[in-house]
């Protein structure tokens, strides 16, 4: 298809350009970055626009987009001029690794095109608000994009995934509603690029420099895609099952994915009831204390893009694989940030400021005498070389943290909830480096590059965040919901196989090493950690607990837990204690996924810890190793933290933050295990034995049975979606419209070519994810209200929407002439539209056409149909 290559095309030119900085950039990784070239390209583009958008200096369309690139390539030939023979040397010496790179992107591009193509509807679930969104961008001259649902207003959301896929919309000319699949099948191929580079420069980095082995390399690096982006969780399997028929009544109540157990029985292999592979993003079903049911979703990449929903989870996925790609490059490039002119640097600044500062202490001495001036010295320092190693980061390495500050940063405004958790990796990354190198600074060193970081990836998004609306509303304990260890093993159960038995076989081989005296303190020690790892959740909930006590807000919404009758039954009249006695009778009862990942979080920080000590043989830990561990126990850590908090949305249950937090912990896992089954299957045992081989072989066959078992769910459920690839295909996604709906496709077509600009219209409001505002989607027009809901969970208020729903009423049932155009003039509306839905949801009679003919002029009509201009 001609859209599908003119997306590949402009993808390469951009990868072309941003060449030579992602070379530079990612100088410390063996592949040296080349997959994410593509996306960083993309990225700076879209920045610059976004940012001389909103400062008022660049409008929004093709000429100013060219001319950004022409920009970057100006950089990247500067940079080229300067370490050309560098680079044409490591691309001369990496042909086949660039080759492998690039078809498995054309492959993963071209493959998810043909599925979108047979499954192209920009229908159900959250999608028109999605299309809402391109097309307004497309529309608008300005940043921030003027709102399609709430005419008048900017958007209020995190925009900036749709603004990317804008540009690319805008220089290959295609419409919104064929970019609109055309993005789903691009982030599909940059994720599966992004996990294949990075699986292959941890696989790399753990061989050597040892060209022999550069091709093993790229086919385990083949893991990387498999994992993120192709395989499922293991609810397809219990699919099957079910649908054949085996299994009791007994077992499926017990197993409780929601809807599973009374769904069709046909005896066939594979499920026929519609849309049966939705129930795989729902196989973690939380209880309240009656026994209902209560939503929690927990999806993953495979199902995002089965659904094609181009949400922000989804747009950010390629970006949050370049971030952990420059965390990997951040660790291996440990010794780089260890200079000695900070140190130098430090001494010279403290000095001058403790000399400036002395009559300062001496009169806080006077005040503060239990205060040894010694104390206060010492804390200077200290504060003062951690500001003075920010400061050197900021002045000597601007090239590398600020484009690290710029990749974090984006992931603020792509999907909010991503920059907190990998800032952890990063910075987590940078402290695994800096203890490997025993840097006796690597404390203070690790603050003062965190501030140097964190500071400018907030400021490079500043115009965002001032104008950003949210829902969040703080953090809440989780009391009454608690996992099943069967469902967490449903959601991940792939993935723990593979590393916690890593952690076991690393744990057993530091056992072997250690001496008869080290071996007796092992066990205190990693008792010593699994303990803080019990305790730390119980004081985070308990935290969490009295800070909701210290607000009004959070006193209100433990007097309405109180209130509850379901809790009175249990607890009677013993108030917050009883709530806590209450939560940690039901933690008792069910503690299974809290000591699972507890006990794995305990045994990694300890092998952590006993490698920066030195305790292992050459080889035996390696910075992939440790990489490995970081991704690994940050995947821990997020599915351990939504068992005791939750961040307060519209929601008012943990739904969403299991939603976010374990999307992000497939991903770390998923890599995590890429990278473990080449540790522990890859390399040459260092004393082979026949019972290792038996257990190599054991653990083999395991293996190959849970990602057969994972691929049951992408291998039926793919063709399910498509329709058995029977159709015929497409990737208009707004095609569809016109076999049901063939007079609003019309009337869409004509507001889409006969109106430019950015026209206020009016339509039917409704509901969320109902039929209504389907106009204002397909046009990128505004209009005065579209989905409510949504508009109330971007904004975290509903003010606004209640003021214009009723007046949206009176523009279609008013009959004074003078009231009907004061409300047009109020919301700036130029278009009304009359459709099927507007007649059916404000029950208007025959003659409405004459009436609204009698105040505006008619501009279109077809059928059921008509548009008035004012």
């Amino acid at each position: 298809m001609l859209a599908v290559f003119s997306w590949w095309l402009i993808l390469l030119l951009l990868g072309l350009v941003a060449l030579p900085l992602t070379l530079r950039l990612f100088r410390f990784l063996p592949d040296r970055g080349y997959a994410f070239a593509r996306p960083l390209g993309l990225l700076l583009t879209g920045y610059v626009l976004w940012l001389g958008g909103s400062l008022g200096l660049l409008n929004n369309g093709r000429l100013a987009m060219l001319g950004i690139i022409a920009l970057l390539a100006a950089v990247s030939l500067w940079i080229w001029r300067r370490d050309g023979a560098e680079l044409r040397q490591f691309l001369r010496d990496n042909r086949g690794l660039i080759l492998a790179t690039e078809l498995v992107f054309l492959l993963a591009f071209a493959g998810w095109a043909l599925v979108r193509a047979y499954n192209p509807e920009i229908s159900a679930t959250e999608k028109p608000m999605e299309i809402a969104f391109l097309n307004a961008i497309l529309r608008s001259e300005r940043f921030p994009p003027n709102d399609p649902w709430l005419s008048g207003y900017g958007i209020s959301y995190y925009y900036f995934g749709y603004l990317l896929i804008s540009v690319l919309t805008r220089l290959s000319g295609v419409a919104a509603s064929v970019a609109f699949n055309l993005a789903i099948a691009l982030l599909f191929a940059l994720a599966a690029t992004g996990s294949f580079s990075l699986v292959y420069n941890l696989v790399r980095t753990e061989q050597g420099s040892r060209v022999v082995k550069r091709v093993s390399a790229v086919l385990w690096a083949l893991l990387g895609p498999l994992f993120v982006v192709v395989v499922g969780n293991l609810e397809g399997v219990f699919e099957v099952l079910h649908t054949r028929g085996l299994g009791s009544a007994a077992f499926w109540k017990w197993l409780d994915v929601n809807n599973l157990a009374e769904a069709a029985v046909s005896g066939q292999w594979v499920p026929q009831d519609m849309w049966w592979w939705w129930r795989a993003s729902r196989v973690v079903n939380d209880r309240d204390l009656y026994g209902a049911h209560m939503e929690v979703i927990d999806e993953f990449p495979q199902f995002s893009f089965l659904l094609g929903d181009m949400h922000p989870h989804v747009l950010a996925l390629p970006f949050v694989l370049l971030t952990l790609a420059l965390a990997l490059n951040v660790l291996l490039g440990a010794a780089s940030w260890w200079q000695q002119r900070s140190d130098q640097a430090s001494a010279v600044r403290t000095g001058s400021r403790r000399r400036k500062a002395a009559s300062a202490e001496e009169a806080l001495a006077q005040v503060s005498a239990p205060v040894s001036e010694s104390t206060l010295s010492r804390a200077r320092r200290w504060l003062g070389s951690v500001w003075d190693y920010a400061w050197f980061l900021l002045r000597q390495r601007t090239f590398d943290i600020g484009l690290l500050a710029f990749g974090l940063g984006a992931l603020g405004f792509l999907n909010t909830w991503d920059l907190p958790i990998h800032l952890f990796v990063i910075c987590g990354a940078f402290l695994v480096g800096q203890r490997a190198l025993r840097n006796e600074q690597w404390l203070r060193h690790t603050i003062g590059f965190t501030g140097a970081l964190l500071v400018p990836a907030v400021l490079l998004y500043l115009p965002f965040y001032l104008g950003f609306q949210s829902q969040a509303g703080g953090v809440l304990p989780v009391l009454f919901n608690v996992t099943r260890v069967h469902q967490y093993l449903l959601m991940f159960g792939l993935f723990i196989f593979v590393l916690v038995t890593l952690t076991l076989s690393e744990l057993m081989g530091l056992f072997g090493r250690s001496s008869a005296e080290e071996r007796r303190f092992l066990p205190l020690d990693l008792l010593q950690w699994f303990a803080w790892f019990i305790l730390g959740p119980v004081l985070l909930i308990l935290a969490s607990v009295a800070l909701v006590l210290a607000t009004k807000n959070g006193r209100e919404f433990i007097q309405g837990v109180l209130a509850d009758q379901r809790v009175q039954s249990l607890i009677g009249s013993q108030g917050v204690l009883g709530l806590l006695r209450q939560s940690v009778l039901l933690r008792l009862g069910n503690p299974w996924v809290f000591v699972l990942t507890a006990g794995t979080l305990a045994v990694l920080v300890l092998l952590l810890e006993r490698s920066w000590r030195g305790e292992h043989q050459e080889g035996e830990s390696t910075p992939a190793l440790h990489f490995s561990y970081l991704m690994a126990g940050t995947g821990f850590l997020l599915t351990l933290a939504v068992e005791f908090v939750y961040l307060r949305d519209s929601f008012g249950t943990r739904m969403n933050t299991v939603f976010k937090f374990y999307y992000q912990a497939w991903l770390l896992f998923a890599l995590a295990s890429a990278y473990g089954c080449y540790h522990l299957l890859g390399r040459p045992s260092i004393a082979p034995s026949t019972g290792k081989t038996v257990a190599r072989g054991v653990w083999a066959a395991a293996l190959v049975l849970l990602i057969s078992a994972s691929l049951v769910y992408p291998l039926l459920g793919v063709p399910s979606k498509a329709g058995d690839f029977k159709g015929k295909p497409t990737l208009d996604g707004m095609a569809f419209i016109e076999g049901f709906r063939a007079d609003d496709y019309a009337a869409m077509l004509w507001l889409q070519k006969n109106v430019s600009g950015s026209a206020h219209i009016v339509e039917s409001t409704g509901g969320s994810y109902t039929e209504t505002a389907w106009v204002s989607a397909f046009t990128g027009l505004p209009t005065v209200l579209g989905w409510d809901f949504h508009e109330h969970q971007w904004r975290g208020n509903s003010t606004e929407a209640n003021l214009r729903r009723p007046l949206i009423e009176q523009i279609y049932q008013g009959t004074d002439r003078e009231q009907v155009l004061s409300i047009l003039d109020k919301y700036d509306i130029e278009y009304v539209y009359l459709g099927p839905v507007e007649r059916s949801k404000f029950n208007l009679p025959p003659n409405v056409d004459e009436r609204l003919g009698r105040f505006l002029d008619k501009v279109f009509e077809q059928g059921s149909v008509s548009i008035y201009r004012r």
